[in-house]
């Protein structure tokens, strides 16, 4: 069998969940496969990197290509973000050469890359859903929302389901897309996760829990100083990640330290992103991970934890939270009941040793049995097989190429902007120029 994998992000340069899921993934399947090639891009990402990686050739976007295709996307001017990430796409599937050589294409939802070849429909085409920037776009604050959200959604509502098979790792997932996406089945896998390093299980910890996430409201950091301050005893919690926005005006870490003084860079200390080989020791040394989230896809900083023995609180909105046994593998709670993190916080930091390590070693078994390769090889090979032995190439969707296609035909934004009265242009100029010079 001979895969080509189409993604926004791939270690080593990334540490992101979808570079996690593949890194696990692909070195477990390849083994079965005669040939697994990825290539690697998207409106934020292009290089002229090609190398060997774990016996994978990997290759990036390369810029030049995305630049020429950018310019057939003129149409989207007006959603910059948008126009760049399916300009990636097309550019990608050209730099694959239409996927010639490969029985399969794999792509993800995040990122576009999915849509040439569901337009062009020649290959056999899976796409996993990892979370879709229109599922983000739900969570996180209008700042990110508006017509680049609606087109977002437009998009995979109407493309998802032309791939020949969509698989997601979460149970939460599929319900949600086999929901929205009805009468399009989705398909449940769970994520395969190995083990390389030496397990720790009977560890002596250190006194303080540990966030590893970008700071932004859809993973909870609100919930999570709401809860510390109902606690007498607080202990100490270092949040490792990335500060987001929060609204028009804050940055998530300047909203929480007005609006908990005594506990945001005081009881959670936040700090700087760092690189996944320097936060795994200091997973280790925690004595417990916290994943707060109000919503999120799955979130592999859960299993990261597990993986190097340190217990975990689960926020149950979390797709990750399915693997957790409350009270056995680690503790979890309703995302937005502050009064039961807390007591999950509370119980955690009063574990004796012998029950802490317990939970600890519950915790490794869940993923090296549940997620080994072993287990979930044989499903996911003969998905495939049946995939790409059912493939029938379909005609194109004359909408669908028109809409999605690039195109030498210029749109100039101008004409956009002419049919929009005077007075609000000249109010916006106004604005922007004022915000422009106030900030230099």
């Amino acid at each position: 069998m001979k895969i080509l994998f189409i993604l926004p992000e791939y270690l080593p340069h990334s540490g992101g969940g979808i570079s996690t899921y593949y890194q696990h993934y692909i070195q477990a399947i390849k083994p079965q496969c005669e040939k697994i090639s990825v290539i690697v891009g998207s409106g934020y990402v292009q290089a002229y990197d090609r190398f060997d990686h774990d016996g994978v050739t990997v290759e990036y976007l390369k810029p030049d290509l995305f630049l020429e295709y950018s310019a057939m996307f003129s149409k989207y001017d007006l959603l910059p973000e948008f126009r760049n990430n399916i300009a990636a796409a097309w550019a990608m599937w050209q730099q694959a050469r239409q996927g010639d050589g490969f029985d399969i294409i794999e792509c993800t939802e995040f990122g576009l890359g999915y849509i040439p070849w569901v337009i062009q429909h020649h290959k056999p085409i899976i796409t996993r859903l990892h979370g879709s920037s229109g599922q983000i776009a739900l969570h996180e604050h209008p700042i990110n929302g508006g017509l680049m959200a609606e087109m977002y959604r437009q998009t995979e509502l109407a493309l998802l389901p032309l791939s020949d098979s969509l698989i997601t790792y979460s149970l939460a997932n599929q319900t949600f897309w086999n929901l929205t996406l009805a009468p399009k089945s989705v398909h449940h896998f769970r994520p395969i996760y190995t083990i390389s390093h030496p397990t720790t299980p009977y560890k002596k910890p250190e006194n303080f829990g540990l966030v590893t996430a970008r700071a932004q409201q859809w993973k909870g950091p609100v919930q999570l100083c709401a809860a510390l301050q109902l606690m007498e005893t607080p202990p100490l919690i270092k949040w490792i990640g990335r500060d987001m926005p929060f609204n028009d005006e804050w940055s998530t870490g300047a909203y929480l330290k007005t609006e908990f003084p005594t506990i945001w860079g005081k009881k959670i200390l936040p700090q700087l992103p760092l690189p996944n080989e320097e936060i795994k020791p200091i997973q280790q040394k925690a004595k417990f991970g916290i994943v707060p989230s109000t919503w999120d896809m799955f979130n592999f900083s859960c299993l990261e934890f597990l993986a190097n023995g340190t217990p975990v609180i689960c926020a149950e909105e979390a797709g990750v939270s399915e693997l957790i046994e409350h009270g056995k593998n680690g503790f979890k709670y309703p995302a937005n009941d502050i009064k039961a993190l807390a007591e999950c916080i509370h119980t955690m930091t009063e574990l004796d040793e012998e029950s802490y390590h317990k939970m600890a070693a519950a915790g490794l078994k869940t993923v090296e049995t549940l997620l080994s390769a072993a287990a979930l090889n044989p499903g996911y090979l003969e998905h495939y097989r049946s995939i790409i032995s059912s493939f029938k190439p379909n005609q194109v969707n004359l909408f669908f190429k028109e809409s999605y296609s690039p195109s030498a035909h210029k749109y100039p934004i101008a004409s956009i902007l002419d049919k929009q009265p005077l007075r609000k242009l000249l109010v916006y100029i106004y604005n922007r120029l004022k915000s422009k010079f106030l900030h230099q």
